[in-house]
């Protein structure tokens, strides 16, 4: 009798615990019951309220009635799962009583009698639409990010975990030649090495985002500029759990503004060349104000500006403006002998790489010396030239000059030579007004001298005799050094009819 008792008393303590249990899950879940057909007899208050129902209204419908149209054709392959217990939990879209969606996540436990039969389903449900949404509207905004902005991730250490398609395209790379490598593979491999690139990661890695322009290496060396944002993501521990980073291409900008900024400074560069030419007339000058700054805005190491001329010997290029090129002690002094000399270099030997520009009246762009048709080689010593551009300066398509620029970093491309096109044409007309300036001279010093000599004799004839004689005796203050003057007169005419 006491054991019997003792069961009673624990079969009453379980059936107590087990109510208590159930009165905990109905407060917490939206609770309802199917037969095996999928018909509600039982729901909750939770249910009910989840769904905008009241329980009288719910009762004896079937499951149906809580999907939408296009739901209820998969129905029949639905509840044969659930009845089976093939469909355990899960997030679900559902209609309530106004006809507007509601996200739950519900699990669908089978019933099963003492003798193993399945007599029902169980359904614990949580409203979870306005987590739903949420999610959604953050995977949309992730998605719109995605879809618009280069996106890539890194580890707390700087190597590459993901990469998307808009980021791909950007760097020219495919995913598998990026994955796992590090963040300096797109940098050039001058910085990385410097102190600003670990400082750059040691701000990451204290947590502190960082953003701005930054230039970055693709494949092949591809250049481009993106406006970037580095974003560190920490745990739960407060410790940096990965850095992301979101970028948008801005090379065009970027270029545009280089462009803008360069198409300024040649203007400058036209105007100082000008100025300085009118003022007087002095090839070399102006040539030199070009020059040295046309060499800075093309980020150029060498180069000239030359003038084609002609003489006895034939043609050749006279150049006023050159880099200095000599590498070693004797061809330094030979380069200042010539600057002395002839007011720069002359060049006569035009079948090379330098005079094909002006030989042919055609732009020289390579990026391989060697390769060029027109290449001879260099003396021995000559510094190396990897790079090399030359374009005529011509007056009526006819050549009257070059500029010539060697070893830009980056190479010469068609992009360039557009650019420069305004700034050829200044040295054209300023060396073709010198060319008219030095033909003007040349002309009224003939006519001057032919004023004062006698054509056959080339000696002072009368006019001239006079002209000198005057000055000399009508000078201001008289030449105390003179201490004799003589007077000789030649008959020209007597001389000529008793040679």
């Amino acid at each position: 009798m006491k054991m019997n008792n003792q069961i009673s008393d624990i079969d009453l303590i379980s059936k107590f615990d087990n109510q208590a249990k159930l009165i905990a899950l109905d407060k917490a879940y939206a609770i309802a019951e199917f037969d095996l057909f999928g018909t509600l007899i039982e729901a909750n208050s939770n249910f009910c309220s989840m769904l905008g129902y009241d329980r009288v209204e719910i009762i004896n419908q079937h499951h149906k009635m809580f999907l939408f149209e296009e739901q209820q054709r998969d129905h029949d392959r639905f509840w044969p799962c659930v009845i089976s217990g093939g469909i355990r939990s899960g997030e679900f879209r559902r209609r309530n009583k106004d006809g507007e969606s509601i996200w739950i996540h519900a699990a669908y436990t089978p019933i099963i009698d003492d003798d193993d039969r399945h007599i029902g389903v169980i359904k614990l449900a949580l409203d979870i639409t306005q987590q739903k949404y949420l999610t959604n509207e953050h995977r949309i905004k992730i998605e719109a990010i995605d879809n618009s902005q280069g996106v890539i991730e890194f580890d707390r250490e700087g190597y590459i975990t993901y990469v998307n398609d808009n980021y791909l395209e950007l760097t020219g790379c495919r995913e598998n030649k990026l994955l796992r490598q590090h963040h300096k593979l797109l940098y050039e491999k001058n910085y990385f090495k410097t102190p600003e690139y670990d400082k750059f990661w040691a701000k990451l890695q204290r947590g502190q985002s960082i953003s701005g322009r930054f230039h970055r290496l693709g494949k092949n060396n591809k250049h481009f500029w993106i406006q970037a944002t580095y974003n560190p993501i920490m745990d739960d521990d407060g410790n940096i759990k990965k850095v992301i980073k979101y970028a948008h291409n801005i090379t065009h900008n970027v270029e545009t503004e280089k462009k803008a900024e360069q198409q300024g400074a040649i203007l400058d560069i036209l105007l100082s060349a000008h100025d300085s030419f009118l003022l007087d007339h002095n090839l070399p000058s102006a040539c030199d104000k070009v020059f040295s700054r046309l060499l800075n805005v093309t980020n150029s190491e060498f180069g000239f500006i030359a003038k084609v001329q002609e003489d006895e010997e034939g043609k050749s290029l006279y150049i006023p403006s050159i880099s200095n090129l000599s590498w070693d002690k004797e061809t330094r002094e030979w380069y200042n002998q010539q600057r002395k000399i002839n007011g720069g270099l002359v060049f006569r030997q035009l079948d090379n790489l330098f005079g094909h520009a002006v030989t042919h009246n055609k732009v020289v762009c390579t990026n391989n010396l060697a390769a060029h048709p027109a290449s001879r080689g260099f003396p021995p010593g000559h510094p190396s030239l990897y790079a090399f551009l030359a374009i005529p300066i011509t007056h009526n398509d006819k050549p009257i000059g070059m500029i010539a620029l060697a070893n830009r970093p980056d190479g010469y491309d068609q992009h360039l030579i557009d650019l420069l096109a305004p700034l050829v044409k200044t040295p054209g007309i300023i060396i073709h007004a010198r060319v008219l300036e030095d033909e003007r001279k040349q002309i009224e010093e003939t006519l001057s001298f032919n004023a004062g000599h006698d054509f056959l004799t080339g000696l002072p004839n009368r006019s001239n005799f006079f002209e000198q004689a005057n000055a000399l005796f009508h000078c201001g203050k008289p030449c105390t050094s003179i201490k004799k003057c003589y007077l000789a007169l030649l008959d020209i005419d007597f001389f000529q009819e008793n040679k």
